[in-house]
């Protein structure tokens, strides 16, 4: 019994996930990315993490596509939670990665990328929409070596359609000049 209690006892002092020795047990790309993101999100994105995780991505152009799918996990729940300063910060940072790593493959980090614009577009915020608008303007704007075709751009097409015939409660918002861009 007293082996029991000393067991029972490390085991509620350490974290699931957590070895005594080595630290957290998560993924290099995954505690990057969460470090790119401030306590207090008015801070903005911190420069310094954000360059490791830029030489990590360029350096290991196969992470790209889980980067981006994390990203894309923080970005929806944040988007979910009505946390928009840290929707901005994700946002930043993969701008950053599109336009750090677009001169090699980001075809696997395009449809993660493709997949947070979406979610920013269905937003009702159009402050998020707007966010949503630059970043696939920025995109847009990159040129392949071998462009793919095969993407499916009619979402985007019938929203920002949608954008311009909108007629927002607020008549200060730009949505419909950012849309017809």
């Amino acid at each position: 019994t007293f082996l029991s209690e000393d067991i029972s006892l490390y085991e509620r002092r350490m974290p699931a996930g957590v070895c005594g020795c080595c630290g957290p047990l998560r993924p290099r790309y995954k505690r990057l990315v969460d470090n790119i993101f401030p306590e207090d999100p008015k801070d903005g994105l911190v420069k310094s993490d954000m360059e490791k995780l830029t030489f990590y991505a360029v350096s290991a152009p196969e992470k790209l596509d889980r980067i981006g799918a994390y990203l894309a996990e923080r970005l929806s729940r944040d988007v979910i939670r009505h946390r928009y300063g840290y929707v901005v910060i994700a946002m930043e940072a993969l701008d950053q990665l599109l336009m750090a790593c677009h001169s090699q493959s980001i075809k696997p980090f395009v449809e993660s990328f493709l997949q947070m614009v979406a979610k920013l577009l269905e937003s009702r915020e159009p402050d998020l929409q707007v966010l949503g608008t630059h970043s696939f303007v920025k995109f847009a704007n990159i040129e392949e070596d071998t462009p793919s075709y095969h993407r499916r751009y009619d979402f985007f097409v019938s929203q920002f359609s949608a954008m311009c015939h909108s007629t927002h409660e607020d008549p200060d918002t730009c949505t419909r000049w950012v849309s017809r861009r």
